[in-house]
Parts: C-alpha cells; structure tokens; sequence
C-alpha cells in the first residue's frame, strides 16, 4: 500500500508518527507522496482545543473529497475520547486508540503485533530527531483532557532508549530532543532508574551530539537533576520549557497545578544557577473561567519579572469531561484582547532575550538555508541567521554580532 500520514498536536504525536512510518516501511508498504496518491490515510488526532479538533475534522473532509477510495484510518486522543464526533463525518473510518495505535501498521498488514514504544531510526525531513521517552499524565489539571486520553502512564526501556539515541547519533543526527507526555515522571520499567540516571548513561555514548528535553512540569526539576545535566556540559543544551499556566495563585488553584507562582520562580533560580543565560520559556493560558482583569494583570507583572525568554500561548478551551468545562466562561473578546496582550509581551520577551546574547559565541546547529541565508538554532534555543549557506546539520560556532525581534544574526566558525 501507499500510505499518507497526517499528524495533528503535539511532539509526542509526531514521534508516534514517524515510527508508525517506519514500521509501514519494514512490513513493505511505501509512503504516498500526497493524499490522491494514497491507497490508506492515517490521521494521527489531537483534542486539547477545539482548534485541534476542527484540524482532525477538517483534514477527514479534505481527504475524503480529495481520495474518496483510499481506506481511512484515525488514530490519536480524538479518537479515543470522541469516536462519535469521527464516525459520524466518516462512518467507514478505522478507529483505533491510543492504547492500540503501535499496532496499526501490524492489524493492517496481518501481522502479530510488535511493540518498541515507538521507536525511531530516523526524522524524515528533519535535521534533529526525536524520541518518545515517557507516556501518560495523572496531573488531571481543571482544564485539560490528556489524563483521560493518555491515562496509563509507561517509560521506555533505559537500555533500549539509549540504543536509540546511539543509532540515531550513528545515523548522523546531532540534536535529540526527549520527548514524552509528562518527562519528569520517566522511570525505566526494568531498573527502575528514572530521568536523571538515564542522562547519566546517554552522556557516556560516543560523538558530537546534544540533547534536548521537550518540556518539564516545575515539580520536576530538582537540585539532582540539574546537577546532573550541568556535568553533561555542551551535551546538554541550556534551555528548559517550563509550563506555567498562570502568574496568579488564584488561577493556579482553580486550575489545579500542584506549585505556586513562589514555587515557580525558586525553579527558575534554581536552573539559573547551574546554567548561564539559559533560554526559560512557558507555556501561559488565558481566559480561564474566574481570570479577573486583576488576575490577568497579577500574570502579565509575574511574567515580566521572571525574565523569561518567550511565551508558547493558549485561549482557553472549554473541554467536555474537565472540571472546568461546566465553569462559566469568559466572553470570547476578553479572551482576544488578553491573548494579545500576551503575544506583544512574547514579542518583547524574544527580543529582550535575543538582544542580551550580543557579543556572546553559542554553539549552534545548523539547520537550513533559505534565502542567502542559513538558519540555526542555538542551544539555548534561539534562532541564529548567517550571511550565506553552512551545511545542515552540523554545529558551529556562532558569534552573535546583533539581534532583530527574536532571531540572532550571527558570524559562524565551524
């Protein structure tokens, strides 16, 4: 078969995907260039908004014009907590859950089933890979669906995770970022080791390589940790993503995070201790039901003052089965002009952070060239822009000589 892939949400999401690819590969199937050329479509869904929902939705209408004859297959959180909302746009759909997506590529195929926690050899059309490490959250935040979409949560093989790494090392990858549903809660099934003494091990493997963690939850970094991590030196780039949600202990407690805005920021002096100038960025939602103007204003100042580097923003959205959905909900133009207000401050955030790295030599992967330019990316995140082509995918060593908006431009020596 010729199969289409189509990914909706988050990086976990993506990893699946491209192991699900793989595995499509090996059983002897090919890759469709395009959904006409499909012979099978395999949506991989999201539900954390409502936008993710109309993506899955709309891409099923999409296909369906477009391909009417190939076999559709969804998968993902959607699929798993609203099957209805699928089956009722597209009734020959195959629905499978997130607990059974591994085995799609093998029920498709009639083959028993192989499960590797969605391994990966490769990152097509990627110069870093990724690699899922850790699955399922029990946090069961007011506003969020993932406890009941991904509720078992697993951790991937120590000794099987660090193979991986070594392949995709091997394979020419120099940047891996880790990647799971909740990262901090990683603990090896086998041994029992958890984040850190898996880092301990990934930092023993041969070549030039860095790795990247994709988020962690407050509560989730400790003094060990981190202590960790520093010994791993370049290996380990300088940049955590740190969720926030709110600058408001108020909102904080509605919303059911387990840390308050004093928790948050001792996180932060605590990274800054053991790294310099690293790049802090959080995830912040606004509009959430009984955010006052006050409370909005209370995490604009908290924001400011913990001089983080940039914002990832979220409009609240109201999701059946939280506690929050039966809330009663701001209107959706105080929602707006709040996101907005966010978004400026993001802007200023990114720039402030761009401009402070002047004069400073940060170790950069490339990643692209694109218009005379080549672009990449620091380990603290920041995005870097030289004058000229570079080779993908290797590091440099780029002096930062000035800084637009949130991009750095930058003198490379290889």
């Amino acid at each position: 078969m010729k199969v289409y892939f189509k990914t909706v949400g988050c990086r976990v999401n993506q990893v699946e995907t491209q192991s699900l690819a793989e595995k499509f590969s090996a059983l002897g199937h090919q890759a469709a260039d395009g959904i006409t050329d499909a012979d099978l479509l395999i949506i991989n869904s999201c539900t954390v908004t409502d936008r993710a929902d109309r993506d899955t939705l709309n891409f099923i209408r999409k296909a369906a014009a477009a391909n009417p004859k190939a076999r559709l297959v969804v998968t993902g959180c959607l699929a798993t907590l609203d099957p209805k909302k699928i089956l009722e746009l597209a009734p020959a759909a195959s629905l499978f859950s997130n607990k059974d997506k591994e085995t799609i590529p093998y029920a498709l195929s009639g083959r028993p089933p192989k499960r590797d926690f969605f391994s990966v050899r490769k990152f097509s059309g990627r110069t870093r890979a990724f690699i899922k490490l850790q699955d399922g959250c029990d946090l069961g935040c007011g506003y969020c669906l993932v406890p009941l979409a991904r509720n078992e949560i697993s951790s991937k093989d120590s000794a099987a995770a660090v193979n991986e790494i070594k392949n995709l090392i091997a394979g020419g990858f120099r940047e891996i970022v880790l990647c799971g549903t909740r990262l901090g809660m990683y603990k090896c099934p086998a041994t029992g080791r958890g984040l850190a003494g898996l880092m301990k091990e990934i930092f023993k493997l041969d070549g030039d390589f860095r790795i990247r963690f994709s988020s962690l939850e407050p509560m989730e970094i400790s003094q060990s940790l981190l202590e960790i991590l520093q010994a791993g030196g370049g290996r380990f780039c300088d940049y955590v993503h740190l969720p926030l949600q709110s600058g408001s202990d108020e909102t904080l407690r509605a919303m059911g995070r387990p840390y308050d805005t004093a928790g948050y920021s001792e996180k932060l002096r605590l990274l800054r201790k053991y790294f310099k100038d690293p790049g802090l960025y959080a995830d912040v939602i606004t509009g959430y039901p009984g955010e006052t103007e006050a409370r909005f204003r209370e995490t604009m100042a908290f924001i400011r003052g913990c001089g983080l580097a940039g914002l990832h923003i979220f409009s609240f959205s109201k999701r059946p089965g939280t506690r929050a959905y039966a809330l009663k909900a701001l209107s959706p133009a105080v929602i707006k002009e709040r996101s907005a207000r966010l978004h400026e401050l993001d802007r200023e955030l990114r720039a402030v952070f761009a401009a402070s790295m002047c004069g400073r030599t940060l170790k950069t992967l490339t990643l692209k060239n694109k218009d005379g330019f080549a672009l990449g990316l620091a380990s603290n995140f920041l995005n870097v822009a030289f004058n000229g082509a570079l080779k993908s995918g290797i590091f440099v060593n780029a002096r930062i000589t000035g800084a637009a908006g949130g991009t750095c431009a930058g003198e490379a020596a290889v």
